[in-house]
């Protein structure tokens, strides 16, 4: 589990790297990925999601992949919520590959 941390209004993208358990890149060609972010950690539906990006693959040979907030996703109350990245294969298997907090933290510049 990973946690991220953003400061409010941010739009930067939040990167990572897909990886098996030794470490080594995935090749992630001809796969998909979606993060999911809510303001419960078990939510027994999606009414409480915030917001639901697709990832961006930057290198498919090496695992990069990238999701992109809109200015409207950024601008969250500051707050701990929850995450998740499922990566759908390319023949259809779904995967949780990371979950943990999404902390909004304040930003001073307005």
């Amino acid at each position: 589990m990973t946690d991220i941390t953003r400061f409010r209004g941010d739009t930067a993208a939040d990167r990572i790297s897909v990886q098996d358990t030794a470490g080594v890149a995935i090749d992630v060609t001809g796969f998909s990925f979606i993060l999911s972010v809510n303001s419960l950690e078990r939510p027994p539906t999606n009414s409480t999601e915030l917001y639901t990006l697709a990832g961006t693959i930057l290198d498919a040979a090496g695992g990069v992949v990238e999701f992109v907030p809109t200015v409207g996703n950024a601008d969250q109350k500051p707050a701990t919520y929850f995450f998740d990245i499922q990566m759908t294969d390319d023949i259809g298997r779904i995967k949780t590959i990371d979950s943990g907090k999404y902390i909004y933290v304040q930003d001073k510049t307005k």
